[in-house]
């Protein structure tokens, strides 16, 4: 009897090791006139890093903006280039950048939006993390890109 409670007490923790957890990200805008169109505008994101290591995250929640276009998502995590204009980091594709995800507004203003990466896994290890955004079609206009709601659903190493 005693070796069948130690093994459902050890397969509880071993459960518990993979519960889903998650980070809220501070919602932020950008300013869609600062992007130049032949480049990735990374913002550099602010939360509190997990206590504890991750296996995997991915990142959720709203954007907004206009209908017409749509977007492609980068993360890093590191610092993704030196130029930086207005807040933004202005970069070109390089090895420190990964494509995260995807985003098209033909139909509605307000998409929901789910990121995933190793570059977000690790930049939300790290407390690192910079979220980039590239114009894949439809032009710019003025305007305001919001990320709202952004929340890192993660798994914890066990």
């Amino acid at each position: 009897m005693r070796p069948v409670v130690i093994l459902l007490a050890i397969g509880l923790l071993l459960g518990c090791s993979n519960a889903p957890l998650s980070v809220s990200l501070r919602d932020f805008d950008i300013d869609v006139a600062a992007i130049q169109s032949s480049k990735i505008a990374f913002v550099k994101q602010g939360f509190e890093k997990p206590p504890v290591g991750l296996t995997r995250a991915s990142l959720e929640g709203t954007l907004t903006y206009k209908t017409g276009v749509s977007f492609t998502f980068y993360a890093a995590d590191t610092e993704p280039c030196t130029t930086q204009t207005n807040g933004l980091y202005l970069c070109d594709q390089n090895p420190a950048i990964e494509e995260i995800g995807k985003a098209n507004f033909t139909s509605s203003p307000t998409q929901p939006l789910l990121l995933s990466g190793n570059k977000l896994t690790n930049g939300i290890n790290t407390g690192d993390l910079w979220i980039g955004i590239k114009l894949e079609s439809g032009l710019f206009t003025a305007g305001t890109l919001q990320f709202r709601n952004m929340v890192a659903k993660i798994a914890v190493l066990p």
